[in-house]
């Protein structure tokens, strides 16, 4: 026997002693996988369902939907199916910019699979990695699809923050001062983020010591695409445009269902409703959102004078109008299931 060895057998804290300690290793990785985990999500939603349900009017949320006019309902889900057809057109031109040529047929399925899948299914990919993985999943060109829902996923909130200023700028009383403050916050993070995100990406080349070697040629793809997109200034101002008519169709069709049960809710109102809603339902700690969509509600509409039970069943009927418009997608899902569009990646 090597005497190294039987020195470790006779003295076996010998080899765990070479191991450098790590105390907090252990609950970094113990926290990481409860905050990760689908069953805290779910008890995640279902507290903040409840907390939501606690301060609910019951019977006067029945009389609104007794009393509700259905055709105002209707208004919204078409506005939503033409904010997501625009949408679609969007992505579908990131696609083709960074040189992924898919036909119209399967990049609408993929688009209408991902807006279900990430909406309503409780899964445990993301919805924007799921979107991109239904196009294809491995190779160079998943780098180039990523890119392009990382950017489409940006348009979507340049065009939040942007109608919902433009909105607040016609209609400064809209909104109380503590919301608006809040908002003011939001969209400085979100644009200092950005900003850094983009200079990270641009110089990449420059940082690529950094990087696992493994990862430099995907970033360098990466990179390369966004270095077109930028290059082409039709493109951004597409994208830019794009992302306002979607976020505005999407606040109208919010400012359709206020009036389907009888509250009138001001399009500037709504606009920032959706872009604080949404900003919260971004850190994942629920199931596709719920309750921290619900809250967010409650909240920001609290604010302007709209109840809680009225705010409640406003976000419930943009869940049922989106569920709605997206049934396209579930039809899709359940005949082909998620076979990525491009089956092999060249």
């Amino acid at each position: 026997m090597h005497p190294g060895r039987a020195a470790e057998r006779a003295m076996p804290g010998v080899r765990e002693s070479r191991r450098p300690a790590d105390p907090g290793g252990g609950v970094k990785r113990l926290t990481g996988r409860v905050l990760g985990s689908i069953w805290t999500r779910i008890l995640v939603t279902l507290g903040l369902l409840a907390v939501v349900a606690a301060n609910v009017d019951w019977s006067l949320m029945r009389d609104r939907v007794s009393a509700g006019e259905p055709g105002w309902v209707l208004i919204a889900v078409m506005l939503v199916v033409a904010a997501l057809a625009v949408g679609l057109v969007r992505w579908w031109h990131l696609l083709t910019v960074a040189g992924v040529r898919l036909d119209t047929r399967r990049v609408s399925r993929v688009y209408a699979v991902s807006t279900f899948s990430s909406t309503f299914l409780p899964t445990s990919v993301g919805g924007d990695v799921a979107r991109a993985l239904l196009v294809v999943r491995r190779g160079p060109l998943l780098a180039r699809v990523a890119m392009s829902v990382v950017v489409d996923r940006i348009g979507g909130l340049i065009g939040l923050l942007g109608v919902a200023w433009i909105a607040l700028l016609a209609d400064p009383q809209a909104a109380p001062y503590d919301v608006r403050v809040f908002f003011a916050w939001v969209t400085a993070v979100f644009g200092i983020g950005g900003l850094l995100g983009l200079a990270v990406v641009l110089r990449a080349r420059a940082l690529s010591r950094f990087v696992p070697r493994r990862l430099q040629a995907t970033l360098a793809r990466a990179r390369q695409v966004l270095l077109d997109y930028t290059a082409d200034p039709r493109l951004v101002l597409s994208l830019v445009f794009t992302s306002l008519v979607f976020q505005a169709l999407v606040a109208l069709s919010v400012v359709a269902l206020a009036r389907a049960i009888d509250i009138e809710l001001t399009f500037a109102t709504a606009a920032v409703t959706i872009t604080l809603m949404t900003v919260a339902t971004l850190v994942p700690l629920s199931i596709a959102g719920f309750g921290v969509r619900e809250a967010s509600y409650v909240v920001v509409l609290g604010e302007s004078g709209v109840s809680a039970t009225d705010a409640t069943l406003i976000s419930l009927l943009t869940v049922v109008t989106l569920l709605i418009a997206s049934l396209p997608g579930a039809y899709l899902l359940a005949r082909h299931g998620t076979t990525p569009a491009l089956e092999t990646a060249t």
